[in-house]
């Protein structure tokens, strides 16, 4: 019986020291499987025209009109890149209201850099607990890009109604998202490298408890909540060869920025040195393959009216 106590005892004491580990890297605040800071942000900037290029070229999505669009929210905007270019995709010429929220001001632009004509907004909020009264019921259309990297699968259905209550009656929401499956290569039979990163990818997801299909439960949530006309729309890079040279730039990047988290998520790496290290020689071998195959970007909008 001792000698059981002894095992469990030096179990329990490898899991803790396991588990200190993995919550200085994620919290229960929190899960994102990005990085916060200048470097980040200028992937962000960069990737905004490439995911833009890959819906039809215009930040708002076609099937939204935008005739009569004067208020609009980005949640988890980051640098607010979505929001400052979206103007010059809107054929009104009045002063619009644009709110960006995130649950972080680390990527926020300085004040001193806005040069917008429009009146706009930054603030602080977390998508999973319920907006300021002000913002209910205020906002044409609120857009959302990328919280398959950040939302736990059970945070969802809030975040979904907390969504749909900023929105007008007839206002529009568009959320930009991938799954799991978001990269690949146009290879037969598939490249080992790339069924590895994307297994490290999925196997944090589902560990951390994130959602491994984060577009199909959108569009359920959507129109459990009450939105109609829900509709999800796929693309992918594959037939567009204009977009080939920055799908493979675009991956490398978030392949870069994704996998050392990803890499502590899945357990396959106890610390963050060895995971940035392992994923850096990943990406090199990625890149190299990359030159000679075609690299992949799937991609999902969900698009509702209230």
């Amino acid at each position: 019986m001792g000698a059981l106590y002894a095992l469990l005892s030096k179990a329990w004491q490898r899991a803790r020291k396991f588990l200190a580990r993995f919550s200085s890297f994620y919290s229960d605040k929190e899960v994102y499987l990005l990085d916060r800071n200048p470097l980040e942000s200028s992937r962000l900037n960069a990737q905004h025209k490439f995911l833009v290029d890959l819906i039809g070229g215009s930040p708002i999505h076609p099937s939204i009109p935008t005739e009569n669009i004067t208020a609009v929210a980005d949640i988890a905007t980051g640098t607010g890149i979505w929001l400052f270019t979206l103007p010059a995709a809107l054929p009104t010429t009045n002063t619009l209201y644009l709110h960006g929220f995130d649950i972080s001001s680390a990527q926020f632009p300085n004040q001193t850099d806005l040069k917008s004509t429009h009146e706009f907004h930054l603030s602080i909020q977390d998508i999973r607990t319920r907006f300021p009264p002000e913002h209910r019921n205020r906002y044409d259309i609120i857009h959302l890009r990328l919280l398959a990297g950040a939302l736990k699968q059970e945070d969802y259905p809030r975040a979904m109604q907390n969504i749909y209550e900023l929105l007008k009656p007839g206002g529009y929401l568009q959320w930009d998202d991938g799954d799991t499956s978001v990269f690949d290569t146009a290879e037969d039979p598939r490249s080992p490298l790339a069924v590895r990163m994307q297994n490290i990818i999925s196997s944090a997801v589902v560990k951390l408890g994130m959602c491994p299909d984060a577009p199909t439960l959108i569009e359920h949530l959507a129109r459990e909540v009450g939105f109609e006309d829900t509709v999800r729309y796929s693309y992918t890079t594959l037939d567009r060869p204009y977009l080939h040279d920055a799908a493979r730039t675009w991956l490398v990047e978030v392949l870069r920025s994704l996998l050392p988290k990803s890499m502590v998520g899945s357990g396959e790496v106890a610390d963050e040195k060895t995971a940035v290290d392992r994923a850096e020689s990943l990406v090199g071998e990625f890149e190299g393959h990359c030159k000679d195959i075609l690299p992949v970007v799937n991609w999902h909008v969900v698009v509702a009216r209230k």
